[in-house]
């Protein structure tokens, strides 16, 4: 046997995805949701090495996307893999913050960015988690699923499942974007738009399972999301040959940390990663949904007390311009709380009317349109710096979540020299030098 899955709360053993859907994704024993997939075949990772070698000289078929590191995925037989390039995607350093950090903070800095939107199906963070899922249900013979999502996740799984041939019912809240619905039916999808917020649509497409006897995913804690994600470990390892000190991801649901935390487990069973440490988990949340920055702030106010993780606050219907982030009811704080507080790290927050400014600043100094999600992401960094979160000699990950094409509303706020002429005598020429420093004025006002 390959892998099986383990409950993480009284550790019974389910031997595949075939049991563990038969069982409705939950431990027979115990009643809990959360399982984690281990490897029976190489329990000690040491083919682990050669898998994390350059791209160049890595030799396997999958030598481009996340799907290198099969033998620690939960999936068989390699001819049922679904993908689109996703995974594999370039860490590039962005000098342009760190020398902010130099110039403003004294600190040096190395600044890493993942840039998920370069993967190859939807360009989303999303892509590496549908494709594991289309995969392994397809593995097992499953023809209809179900998803609740804010957004990304939903096109991310409309799209590979409908590669994959399975019929798909997602569930989105009111406020999702409309490309995101565009998308799902444009895929032959069936796309159910809740009147509600995310905990409505989540609250339907259960009943919706449970009527018709579908597959659903089981959210942030689904074994298919944290194992395709944890490969992120891997490919840290990969591209910059040890671990970051920080980790900065917008947060939402949280499966981000989540995986990170699985994927360090993992290669902390080969020798030579043993001594690896977890980087210093900084979660950001924009001020329009909140409630995981919220309850951490007075969780600190009190001293993080015994239970503190248990004590969050529910948002009925969130107002805010980035529906990718509106959970208002985020059920996984506990997992993240406890994660964010075994690694010192934080929840922080940041204000949405300042959101196009990150994205202006990237697209002016990288080239680089940012969908809203991965602009909070980047005000994440300020926002860490501004609280002496930053240490000098660090090296920090910023993990984006998406392009501006899952967002292209946002485009249009990103506008920072357009205007609006009759003739040539209002034109003159511009230098870019002045753009540059009025969008740093944005930032640091």
């Amino acid at each position: 046997m390959k892998y099986y899955l383990q409950c993480v709360q009284c550790n019974h053993i389910t031997p595949d995805f075939k049991a563990w859907f038969a069982q409705n994704q939950v431990c027979p024993v115990c009643g809990n949701k959360h399982s984690e997939a281990w490897y029976e075949d190489d329990p000690n990772y040491t083919k682990l090495p050669a898998l994390l070698e350059d791209a160049d000289t890595y030799k396997g078929v999958f030598k481009n996307t996340f799907w290198r590191y099969f033998d620690y995925l939960p999936l068989r037989d390699s001819t049922h893999v679904v993908s689109l390039n996703e995974g594999a995607v370039p860490i590039e350093q962005w000098a342009f913050l760190e020398d902010y950090a130099r110039s403003q903070y004294h600190i040096d800095l190395q600044v890493y960015v993942c840039r998920n939107d370069l993967n190859g199906g939807t360009g989303t963070f999303k892509d590496i988690a549908a494709s594991l899922a289309a995969s392994v249900l397809r593995e097992n013979g499953v023809e209809q699923y179900c998803v609740a999502s804010t957004g990304n996740t939903a096109t991310a799984y409309g799209r590979y499942l409908a590669l994959a041939g399975i019929n798909a019912s997602i569930f989105i809240p009111e406020d999702a974007l409309q490309v995101s619905e565009a998308s799902i039916s444009a895929y032959g999808q069936q796309a159910l738009r809740a009147h509600g917020d995310y905990a409505k649509a989540k609250e339907i497409a259960g009943q919706y399972a449970q009527k018709y006897q579908v597959l659903i995913s089981t959210g942030n804690i689904d074994p298919l999301r944290v194992e395709a994600k944890k490969t992120m470990v891997f490919e840290w390892l990969r591209q910059l040959k040890r671990i970051p000190d920080v980790y900065i991801q917008a947060v939402s649901g949280g499966t981000g940390p989540i995986a990170v935390d699985k994927g360090m487990r993992e290669v902390q069973k080969h020798k030579n990663y043993a001594a690896l440490q977890m980087p210093r988990l900084i979660m950001v949340q924009p001020d329009g949904c909140d409630p995981m920055t919220t309850a951490w702030e007075t969780a600190q106010k009190q001293g993080f007390q015994d239970g503190f993780e248990k004590q969050y606050p529910i948002i009925p219907n969130p107002q805010t311009s980035i529906p990718t982030l509106a959970t208002g009811n985020p059920a996984t704080y506990p997992i993240v709380a406890k994660l964010v507080q075994k690694t010192n790290g934080a929840f922080l927050r940041m204000h949405e009317r300042k959101l196009a400014d990150y994205g202006k600043l990237v697209a002016f100094e990288r080239n680089v349109l940012l969908g809203p999600a991965s602009a909070v992401c980047v005000a994440g960094f300020f926002e860490s710096l501004q609280k002496g979160l930053l240490h000098n000699g660090e090296m920090v990950l910023l993990n984006i979540g998406e392009g501006i094409g899952r967002a292209p509303d946002f485009l249009n706020q990103l506008k920072a020299t357009s205007s609006l002429i009759d003739s040539v005598e209002q034109c003159k020429p511009h230098t870019k030098s002045a753009l540059r420093q009025a969008l740093w004025q944005a930032i640091q006002n």
